[in-house]
């Protein structure tokens, strides 16, 4: 009888245990996708922040071939940058400017919407097309709200990497003034 007695209490507690482990359970999942939900949500992302007008800082040489010349020199020279990126106007002022109207995304230079930004892979790297023909590609080194470093290889002379550093600068949205 006392074995009856303890094996219902004790199936009894187990049915309880169960209960409150079950609700735990669903309040822990509700919470853990309310916290990924909430991330997902104001997540910066990297489209949206490269958006926008960024100067140039400087073009260096990140990685040479064994070419004495060019590995004493740290900073390339306005004659390989002009020739690195003859094919883009958008770029050869100095000034990059990535705007996105809807689903698309040009670099402003002029009001020509004629060159298109797309980030692949990751988001690492920097395509520019121009009527869907790839133009060229970047590795993005570093993205933030401040600054961004762009790796190019250079096909030219130097053959190797060059590094582009560039400031968020220009104008300033409306919504970043509020």
């Amino acid at each position: 009888m006392f074995c009856q007695i303890y094996s219902l209490t004790k199936n009894g507690m187990s049915i309880i245990k169960r209960k409150i482990l079950s609700r735990f359970n669903f309040i822990f999942l509700a919470l853990l996708l309310f916290v990924a939900t909430t991330m997902v949500m104001f997540y910066e992302n990297p489209e949206r922040m490269l958006e926008g007008e960024w100067v140039e800082q400087g073009w260096y040489f990140e990685k040479v071939e064994n070419n004495p010349s060019f590995k004493k020199q740290a900073i390339i020279h306005d004659e390989i940058k002009t020739a690195a990126i003859a094919h883009l106007p958008p770029l050869q002022d100095g000034l990059w400017h990535f705007e996105r109207n809807g689903n698309d995304n040009y670099v402003a230079h002029h009001e020509d919407k004629r060159y298109n930004w797309f980030l692949k892979g990751r988001g690492h790297i920097l395509e520019l097309r121009k009527d869907d023909k790839l133009v060229e590609s970047f590795v993005i080194h570093q993205l933030n709200r401040n600054e961004l470093i762009l790796y190019l290889n250079l096909d030219l002379q130097a053959k190797g990497i060059a590094r582009i550093v560039l400031k968020k600068g220009g104008r300033v949205n409306y919504a970043e003034k509020i």
